[in-house]
């Protein structure tokens, strides 16, 4: 069974936006990850050019002796995964009155409230995608997960928050990409009359 613990974290912060916060850098190490026997040791930091978690090092280090780390084993170790997971630990988001939350905790609030207003789905979509953002996750389909909502929707969410301004800095090739397709799929879409029905026949009517 995978298992990850955080070993340490710098005590500087960075202010990502939307009361989000994570610390410059970290260290976790895994171990029982499947196909790598040993430990995987991973220093994260968030990067203030990419505006994302990343991996600066990784290493294997084999448990002992009958073990070996090998260009499989390495090859094994999750670098994208270790560095979402981690991130999650130890990512906090402030509340209204400036208490800080853990990502975890937050993030169980966001699903049990399910009554929102379009403003604040809206306003919630642009969190939950800067925080997706932030620790190297998809961040529409973090957005869709979290408010129980089609990707599709969450799609147009942002958009839509862009549009006014609210996301300019979040919106990324896939929300562009997406838009796209989606505006494609409208405009080629069957048209029809409205006020007719899908599954009424084409055909002509049997009068009385």
């Amino acid at each position: 069974m995978t298992e990850l613990v955080v070993e340490s974290i710098a005590p500087e912060r960075v202010e990502v936006g939307d009361g989000i916060s994570i610390p410059t850098a970290w260290d976790v190490i895994v171990t029982g990850e499947p196909g790598v026997p040993g430990a995987i040791r991973l220093h994260g930091e968030y990067d203030d050019a990419l505006r994302r978690a990343v991996a600066a090092t990784v290493r294997v280090d084999r448990v002992g002796e009958g073990d070996e780390v090998t260009a499989q084993v390495l090859r094994e170790a999750r670098v994208q995964w270790l560095v979402a997971a981690s991130a999650f630990r130890i990512v906090t988001v402030a509340r209204e009155g400036g208490e800080f939350q853990p990502l975890s905790s937050y993030l169980a609030d966001v699903r049990a409230h399910s009554d929102r207003t379009p403003t604040e789905a809206r306003d919630q979509a642009i969190v939950l995608y800067r925080i997706a953002s932030t620790i190297n996750l998809a961040p529409l389909k973090f957005v869709s997960d979290y408010l129980n909502v089609s990707v599709s929707t969450a799609t147009r969410m942002m958009a839509r928050a862009r549009q006014q301004g609210l996301a300019a800095d979040l919106i990324t090739r896939e929300t562009y990409n997406r838009m796209q397709q989606d505006e494609q799929r409208r405009m080629t879409g069957p048209h029809r009359v409205p006020g007719s029905s899908p599954s009424r026949s084409s055909g002509p009517s049997m009068g009385m």
